[in-house]
């Protein structure tokens, strides 16, 4: 990080359409060694959260200032066990079983990630994309913008409840929404908002995520049972996605 920061003092991270100099890496190098001291004063799992929250800093910085992606989001978080696992005094046996276990717990999302990459390759190498936002277009471009992501929300909200993986949803929905956003006149980041909001409030009522039920086996509560108690809850926070939409639509959004 000394290093990092001495051969990239300042950062333009971009804003939009907006660049800003900033010197990011030795800011938070120096951060990192103030929090990092007080918290190995407390205890290692202080140290251990100081290392996860300036992980989710550098990677913010990464991002907007050097243009990072998977391949270095990745390296980043890999980066972030070790060091973990070596402020916990593990040895490199421990730290490769443990890696394995995390490697174990999310291999299924993967390979959903990797069969909704392989069906946009499918869809796009035999046009079918081109066929689907036509047809969208026509049956949507008189509803109006609201009326348009509004049915994106539900679409996203109906697609939740049997793939609860973000990221495959995304991989899978995001290239037809975002195509499809642009045809009728609204905002990526309208498109972005009505993705997030259906990903999100259905995850507590989802019978196909895995978290849940397992949250829910341990706690010892059936499924029913918390579906009826929670299901109040759902029909408000669906009701304020719609809300939250709003504005969205009717701001002027730039950057995308």
């Amino acid at each position: 990080m000394l290093i990092f920061s001495w051969t990239n003092p300042v950062t333009t991270v971009t804003f939009g359409e907006r660049n800003v100099n900033v010197p990011a890496i030795p800011v938070l190098t120096g951060l990192f060694v103030i929090f990092g001291w007080l918290s190995l004063r407390k205890s290692v799992h202080f140290f251990v959260i100081s290392i996860l929250m300036f992980t989710i800093f550098f990677l913010i910085t990464g991002v907007m200032g050097y243009g990072w992606y998977i391949m270095e989001i990745a390296t980043l978080f890999f980066v972030m066990g070790l060091a973990a696992g070596i402020a916990m005094s593990y040895n490199a046996n421990k730290i490769t079983k443990l890696f394995l276990d995390g490697v174990r717990d999310i291999m299924s999302a993967a390979l959903i990630v990797g069969l909704a990459g392989g069906i946009i390759i499918i869809l796009q190498n035999g046009n079918i994309i081109d066929t689907i936002l036509n047809s969208l277009s026509e049956s949507i471009s008189g509803m109006g913008k609201m009326a348009s992501v509004s049915m994106m929300y539900v679409v996203q909200t109906l697609i939740n409840l049997v793939m609860p993986s973000g990221s495959a949803k995304a991989a899978l929905t995001m290239p037809v929404m975002s195509q499809f956003s642009d045809l009728i006149g609204i905002s990526r980041q309208a498109t972005v908002v009505a993705f997030q909001l259906g990903d999100g409030f259905t995850n507590m009522i989802t019978p196909t995520s895995g978290v849940l039920l397992g949250v829910l086996t341990m706690a010892k509560i059936p499924y029913d049972k918390w579906f009826r108690w929670v299901l109040p809850l759902m029909v408000i926070l669906f009701l304020l996605g719609f809300l939250l939409l709003l504005p969205t639509v009717y701001m002027q959004l730039k950057g995308f």
